[in-house]
């Protein structure tokens, strides 16, 4: 729940970046190890997409995983974002 509302407040486009920033601690071995979880989930997301079932969700639990460790996964999903956000707004109509 932390994580979540923490993400919530962040600001679009740099909510990833900010949270791996403030995050970034441990040894390389947690490093890697978390990477490959994130990496994990996110090939179980895959196999899980054609299937009923939360397939997006084990890819977007895979991607935070890798965001955490990876200031590139965290800038990808900023990037993924914004994108997703130019799509999803609806734009203003002038009468």
């Amino acid at each position: 729940m932390k994580i979540w509302q923490e993400l919530k407040r962040g600001r679009p486009g740099h909510r990833f970046q900010g949270r791996y920033e403030r995050h970034t601690q441990g040894g390389v071995l947690r490093k890697w190890l978390v990477i490959a979880g994130g990496v994990l989930l996110i090939v179980a997301g895959v196999v899980f997409l054609p299937l009923p079932g939360p397939g997006v969700l084990i890819i977007l639990a895979g991607g935070l995983l890798m965001a955490e460790e990876s200031l590139a996964a965290a800038r990808a999903l900023d990037w993924i974002e914004l994108r997703i956000r130019s799509v999803f707004s609806s734009p203003r109509r002038s009468r």
